[in-house]
């Protein structure tokens, strides 16, 4: 096969791996506001964010901290100034698993989302 041929059937073999119908459609986390709810610690926590903002608002144990959305290739890094009771907190992109790294060790909950108004 010429150097066109090859060319053309690693483009379009490339066009068809991306065009997976079967694969979950995900949605950016803040195109639209919603609360997650999700467990830390065995006690609640509340992830708020708005409608095209990667801030948030993180609610735990009567505590309100205000938080910025990294993303990274599969999940959003939650920014917070560090305290030794949460770690390090990322969130999946479908926004319905929070997890908590701390002392090394990784521990995943389960979120709900309930949407806001707008």
């Amino acid at each position: 096969m010429n150097l066109k041929g090859v060319s053309i059937s690693l483009m379009l073999t490339l066009a068809l791996w991306g065009c997976d119908s079967q694969a979950p459609k995900i949605e950016v986390i803040d195109n639209q506001s919603k609360v997650l709810k999700c467990t830390l610690n065995g006690s609640p926590i509340q992830i708020g964010i708005t409608k095209g903002s990667l801030d948030a608002n993180l609610l735990y144990e009567g505590k309100e901290l205000k938080v910025n959305l990294l993303e990274v290739k599969d999940f959003y890094q939650i920014l917070m100034r560090f305290d030794p009771q949460i770690g390090q907190l990322k969130m999946n992109k479908m926004g319905n698993e929070l997890t908590q790294v701390k002392n090394g060790n990784e521990q995943v909950s389960t979120c709900v989302a309930e949407l806001k108004k707008s």
